[in-house]
């Protein structure tokens, strides 16, 4: 990962020291062995570390912080391709992470939908940068459709927006393209978009890759005589248009991609150049 891609976020996370970073990585590495003061003198000894995990947990997507929420597992589900950052509701992360498996967590969402779509409205409402306001309203297309019923569409013109994002991130960073400055290819893309790099990641490693984590499950190629992927993905959304790869769960499962990534983008403040 290319450092330079996110704001510094070092200022805040070198201020919290080694306990506390413990504490909090406490949910996205395995659990570690840490003497615990009596408890009559549990909240003194707490007290000095509350505003420095307050601070961390305000870095944060909206609908993870005060959750609690089980970061590790929550890696795995959306290297699985499952949007997880800004949206959904975290009661719908809680749900999705209970579930058994691919099928039980698709009925998740299918359950979830309308909560799932309320919670990208709101999470599209908050997104300020004018420069993102036609995608923002493409998105918010997608939402109505979505709620109306028109599931293929929504998917369609979502996948199609997120891809206008991604390679809007792309031509921002030289770094990303070939030595002439054309596009890449997605393989290019995926070496260079923040990802969890090992299985200690730092709370900055963890917070920059939250929103990218799904992309290399959604932007796996497949060609024949392999068989249409059944999960969200770009290259059957856009080349293998039938009811294999158009559902509803895949349509709200783009939508908030598409939601996820924009608000991120807005939130991180990071350096996009759209042609569009």
């Amino acid at each position: 990962m290319n450092s330079s891609f996110g704001p510094d976020l070092t200022r805040v996370l070198a201020a919290a020291t080694e306990n506390i970073r413990r504490t909090v990585a406490a949910t996205v590495m395995p659990p570690v062995e840490i003497r615990i003061p009596a408890m009559d003198h549990l909240a003194e000894a707490i007290a000095p570390l509350q505003p420095a995990l307050e601070r961390l947990d305000a870095m944060m997507p909206a609908n993870w912080q005060g959750s609690h929420l089980a970061y590790s597992e929550m890696i795995v589900l959306m290297q699985e391709g499952v949007p997880l950052a800004w949206v959904p509701p975290a009661d719908v992360i809680r749900q999705l992470l209970t579930a058994d498996d691919a099928a039980s967590r698709a009925q998740v969402i299918d359950d979830c939908r309308p909560a799932i779509l309320t919670s990208c409205k709101a999470v599209l409402a908050a997104v300020t940068d004018t420069r993102f306001h036609e995608q923002k309203v493409l998105i918010e297309e997608c939402v109505h459709m979505a709620e109306h019923g028109m599931f293929s569409g929504a998917q369609a013109l979502a996948a199609n927006v997120w891809d206008t994002l991604i390679r809007g991130l792309a031509f921002a960073n030289p770094g990303w393209l070939k030595p002439n400055g054309q596009w890449p290819g997605y393989a290019k893309v995926l070496e260079n978009i923040p990802a969890v790099e090992d299985d200690d990641p730092t709370i900055r490693q963890f917070r920059e890759a939250a929103a990218f984590l799904p992309f290399p499950r959604t932007l796996e190629p497949f060609w024949p005589p392999a068989p249409v992927p059944e999960h969200f993905n770009r290259h059957a959304t856009a080349h293998a248009a039938a009811t294999t790869q158009y559902t509803p769960v895949n349509a709200v499962t783009g939508v908030m991609l598409a939601v996820s990534v924009l608000r991120d983008i807005d939130d991180m403040g990071y350096p996009v150049q759209l042609h569009a």
